[in-house]
């Protein structure tokens, strides 16, 4: 007992207990510092300091065994050092300091920046998508309106063209006037006639025809024409094959019909015969269809028995109008396509020959010229031009040369004439037909200037405001296409030539542009010739005749205008 109460009462008796429970105190900080480093780990937070770990209130405190209390009460011996002296005491554990880290000028300092600025980038990107989606929209927009704008200008901005447009009255590479607006009366309109008369003239004038029509030849180059190997032929434009019988489209093609008789007594099924006449088509205008042989163009031909007899009704009231002492001659000449089309593509166009002879068996009191003739015996030489649809002056010399000896005039060798030619004359189907065959191979235009002495005033259309010109126009300043033109420049006026030969003989012409080659060949033959086109006439065609002292009367044209359109002139023209 004594050594007991000296125990405890020695200041230098080691305190297990205390030390015990310091050290367990030291554990349980250390453990909870760590816990905290891994949480801020975690979620990527890095504490700046350790933070002070607070021990709960409440905490239990471990208690001592018994034996463990009973033997430190207990003093050791003397000779036994003491353990505080002789040993030290164990250290806690070290934990390894902390390094406080920098803050990064570019990582956020803790999680919920960083997330703060992931969902920034991430709206700005959806806000750059949804402007350049946005962009893209309007574009798109602004792009159909433009085109429905474009589209609805060019429409409307066409629509009042072709309603206020100049219309042109004729067309030159046509070789014919146009239509023109029909005069009303309600018995056109009932049939039905009127309305097609106004259709027509609306479709035949259009605004700007020329260019359009060039257009639309320069669009054919590149869109393929139908052809034929052989023989190197072309078709180009609206080519069908033709009547392959002649007479067919002569005679009225009668139907068989069956009908009850009005009279018939004995028999109630008595037929008759009823004849039915079919409609011609309208007739096909110089460069509606075209035939490209080698490097040759033609137009096909359509003709018309029904125009041819109309032309020569009228020429036969020309001459009942004009009296038996004017001499009145009909000279249709024919076309290239009588001479140049390979016979195996001759059903593709009516006869000419046929057509003319038609003419010729419906004239009464009329003279006819055999141009066709004529010109067949020399078409191994330069009559038609290859890239223009007119013949060529040396044809027209030979036509003319047949017409003066019908008339039983003088008529001089061609040697007679002083010839000019001009190389690289492209002509008017090249025009139509914008060929790069034709292009490719121009030919020569040689005319003929007669040698005599004339001279040549021209008038306007009405007779009227007389001045002096020449026969031949100068070429030197004229384009390739309308070096034709030679002959008094043009169609659209009234020429009058006053020649050196006496023999008191006036010529009235009255022609289509054939009939311009046919002048400078006759003045030679005649006193006095007079040049009309039934195209462009304002006077009474009859009246101006018997006012000039016409002694003849030569109506020229090719077969075109005298089985065309061009063939209601001479009618009207002798009405007027």
């Amino acid at each position: 007992m004594a050594n007991e109460n000296n125990t405890q009462n020695d200041p230098n008796t080691f305190d297990l207990n205390a030390a015990l429970e310091e050290k367990f105190q030291e554990v349980q900080q250390d453990l909870k510092r760590m816990r905290a480093i891994d949480a801020a780990t975690e979620s990527k937070i890095v504490p700046s300091a350790p933070q002070p770990i607070e021990e709960p209130a409440d905490a239990p405190v471990p208690q001592v065994p018994e034996a463990l209390e009973n033997a430190a009460s207990e003093t050791p011996p003397e000779t036994a050092p003491l353990e505080s002296e002789s040993a030290p005491m164990p250290e806690a554990p070290s934990v390894p300091p902390i390094e406080e880290s920098k803050p990064d000028l570019q990582t956020p300092p803790d999680g919920g920046d960083l997330a703060k600025d992931t969902a920034t980038d991430t709206a700005k990107e959806r806000k750059q998508r949804y402007k350049k989606r946005r962009s893209m929209l309007i574009a798109k927009n602004v792009g159909s309106v433009l085109r429905v704008f474009s589209m609805g200008s060019l429409v409307f901005g066409g629509s009042i063209f072709l309603l206020v447009g100049t219309r042109p009255t004729e067309s030159a590479e046509e070789n014919r006037k146009l239509a023109s607006f029909p005069e009303f009366s309600w018995k056109a309109l009932a049939d039905g006639s009127y309305t097609q008369d106004v259709m027509n003239y609306f479709d035949d004038t259009v605004p700007g025809r020329s260019f359009f029509k060039h257009m639309i030849s320069d669009m054919q180059i590149y869109k393929g024409l139908s052809s034929s190997s052989e023989n190197d032929v072309t078709f180009i434009g609206d080519i069908s094959k033709a009547n392959s019988k002649q007479e067919e489209s002569k005679a009225e093609n009668a139907v068989q019909t069956t009908a009850p008789a009005e009279n018939a007594q004995s028999d109630s099924n008595a037929s008759v015969t009823t004849a039915v006449t079919e409609p011609e088509p309208e007739p096909v205008q110089i460069g509606d269809g075209i035939v490209l042989v080698g490097d040759r163009a033609v137009s096909v031909y359509g003709g018309s028995y029904k125009r041819g007899e109309a032309y020569a009704q009228s020429l036969n009231a020309y001459k009942k109008d004009l009296g038996d002492d004017v001499n009145v001659y009909s000279l249709v000449a024919p076309t290239a396509v009588s001479f140049y089309l390979p016979e195996q593509y001759a059903n593709y166009t009516a006869s000419e020959i046929d057509n003319i002879n038609h003419i010729n068996e419906n004239l009464d009191g009329v003279i006819p010229i055999d141009a066709y003739q004529t010109l067949e015996e020399h078409k191994s030489e330069d009559i038609y031009a290859r890239t223009d649809h007119h013949w060529l002056p040396l044809g027209a010399y030979y036509a003319a040369q047949a017409f003066a000896e019908r008339a039983n005039l003088p008529f001089p060798e061609l040697s007679s004439y002083t010839a000019t030619t001009k190389q690289g004359y492209v002509g008017s189907m090249y025009t139509f037909s914008k060929s790069a065959v034709l292009e490719n191979n121009p030919e020569d235009f040689t005319y003929y200037a007669p040698k005599n002495h004339y001279t040549t005033t021209y008038y306007d259309t009405d007779f009227t405001n007389p001045r002096k010109g020449n026969l031949l126009i100068d070429l030197d300043n004229v384009e390739p296409v309308s070096w034709y033109l030679v002959f008094m420049g043009g169609d659209e006026k009234i020429t009058h030539v006053s020649t050196d030969v006496k023999n008191g003989r006036t010529l009235v012409i009255v022609k289509d542009s054939y009939g311009n080659a046919l002048v400078p060949c006759l003045t030679n033959s005649f006193s006095d010739i007079y040049v009309t086109d039934m195209r462009y006439l304002d006077v009474n065609a009859v009246s101006f005749m018997k006012e000039v002292g016409a002694t003849d009367v030569l109506f020229a044209m090719n077969t075109f205008s005298a089985t065309g359109t061009n063939s209601e002139y001479l009618e009207e023209n002798r009405t007027k």
